[in-house]
């Protein structure tokens, strides 16, 4: 248990200062790593963050309400829980600028109205702090030798559910990267079933040689499981629940394939074939057109099952033009995805409108979508899902609608070091793996983009007909899957065709 700013308002030592919170309420939660006095302006350099500091105010007296402020950003920025100010000498109030600036930054302040010794209130804080770490670490030591004693002598799934719902006295569910369920404990009898179908479930995913085999969805119907505890459940379950997990060869083949590039930024000519030797495995084309997309649950449950029943029914078809289908893995609180079709006879525009309309019949109130745009082949599929693995772990959620993936490409940039791969992770999910071979089509945007998306100036410097530039464009939208009314895309390709030009020219 931490020790936060309410803990330190409600603190018997604290309530003989008089305090009252002055600013900064929404973030009285904050945990509390340290409390520390230090009244010199500058104090952020020897702060690390966590911590409580304690002043009397004698470095702020004198200053106008630009230096106050800046005062307050200074502490925010460098992650202090909150402030303590003595309203005695230097202080009756505290000054609105501090008030303002920091409930604007949501740091919480808390005035003292009588005085007391900094040292006894940093003891107070501090000892306690101490005391919640030492009763968490012996918490945590009793659960994970609870734990491991009991999976010890686990045979099955199953015996690990019953484990887990002994121990931490909550209902368990294990659920497969199918999404399907595996095994399960607490949740028996008729009565039971449609209470905790809409129940939500904190999401633990098991990984096995650095893949997600299983997920553990484990209640908080009667506590709140904390990250520490999360993290105990989570190594002990590592340790023994994989080898209770069938991993058949297609398992093995959709893990790799819905695990994107290898090195997190673009797929190489190795993997891409390997990858179209895997996909032909499942009974696919290798120019087969991919859609990628993610589903992340922000109250997950018994509904992911349900969401994924109805995905797969709704997605496959057979017909006499190719084959359509979906395939997904569960990991945790999302679902990782990609629509594949032979269809001979289908269009990029026709294959986007098709995926992004079944995926908004998912959309809900706790729902949120990440979506690409259809492109071909093993290229694709491996750098799309590289996009949404880095979307969903750095994005922020907007439950209940659709986030277009090339939206966040140019903020994925910034994250690469070196700029060549930079680049290459750029080309390889605007404009695909065909787009930058064909010079023809290349030098098309090029032109179109340096003619600031003047169709008629675009003609007259290529030298060709209107129809023949319609033409070019429309195989564009072939072979990357964006389409000239989803103008941000669009703008990025134009980019992306320049990239490809200077590289080729060596400029």
């Amino acid at each position: 248990m931490s020790v936060t700013m309410w803990d330190v308002f409600r603190d018997p030592v604290f309530r003989q200062c008089g305090p009252l919170i002055a600013a900064g309420r929404a973030g009285l939660d904050h945990e509390i790593r340290w409390a520390y006095t230090q009244e010199r302006y500058d104090v952020t350099k020897f702060l690390s963050g966590g911590e409580l500091l304690i002043i009397e105010g004698s470095s702020l007296a004198a200053l106008d309400d630009a230096a106050l402020q800046g005062y307050i950003d200074a502490l925010a920025d460098a992650g202090v829980s909150g402030l303590a100010i003595e309203l005695v000498d230097y202080f009756r109030d505290v000054p609105s600028a501090i008030v303002s600036e920091a409930d604007s930054r949501g740091l919480p302040v808390i005035g003292m109205r009588k005085r007391a010794p900094f040292v006894d209130l940093c003891q107070e804080i501090n000892t306690r702090i101490v005391r919640e770490q030492m009763l968490a670490n012996i918490e945590m030591d009793t659960l994970s030798t609870s734990l491991r004693r009991g999976l010890a002598d686990a045979a099955s799934a199953s015996d690990v559910a019953s484990v887990l719902y002994r121990v931490l006295g909550e209902p368990i569910v294990i659920f497969g990267t199918d999404c399907g369920i595996v095994a399960s404990a607490g949740m028996d009898g008729e009565a039971l079933a449609d209470l905790w179908r809409e129940w939500s479930f904190l999401m633990i995913p098991v990984r096995s040689g650095g893949v997600t085999v299983a997920t553990v969805g484990v209640s908080q119907r009667f506590s709140i499981i904390g990250l520490p505890v999360r993290d105990v459940i989570r190594a002990e379950l590592d340790r023994c629940l994989p080898s209770f997990i069938p991993q058949s060869i297609e398992f093995k083949i959709r893990m790799k394939l819905l695990a994107g590039a290898r090195d997190g930024v673009n797929a190489k000519d190795a993997e891409i074939v390997e990858s179209e030797e895997m996909m032909g495995a499942l009974g696919f084309l290798k120019g087969s057109r991919c859609f990628v997309f993610a589903l992340v649950f922000s109250a997950p449950g018994m509904r992911i099952p349900r969401f994924a029943a109805e995905l797969r029914d709704k997605a496959r078809h057979d017909g006499e033009n190719g084959r359509t289908d979906v395939l997904f893995l569960m990991e945790g609180n999302a679902i990782y995805g990609c629509f594949l079709s032979d269809d001979a006879y289908a269009t990029s525009a026709g294959f986007n409108e098709s995926c992004r309309t079944l995926l908004t019949t998912f959309l809900s109130l706790d729902v949120w979508v990440l979506a690409g745009v259809a492109t071909t082949g093993a290229a694709g599929l491996l750098n799309g899902l590289t996009m949404v693995r880095y979307a969903v772990a750095h994005g922020q959620p907007n439950w209940g609608h659709i986030t277009p993936l090339n939206d966040g490409v140019y903020s994925r940039m910034l994250d690469i070091e070196r700029t060549d791969d930079a680049v290459d992770m750029l080309i390889g999910q605007i404009a695909g793996r065909l787009l930058p071979g064909d010079a023809m089509l290349v030098d098309t945007l090029r032109v179109l983009a340096e003619s600031d998306g003047s169709k008629t100036e675009a003609c007259t410097r290529l030298g060709v007909k209107r129809q023949t530039l319609y033409n070019r464009l429309d195989k564009v939208t072939e072979l990357t899957g964006i389409e000239q009314r989803d103008h941000k895309a669009w703008n990025s390709l134009l980019t992306v065709a320049r990239l490809i030009a200077a590289r080729r020219n060596g400029q």
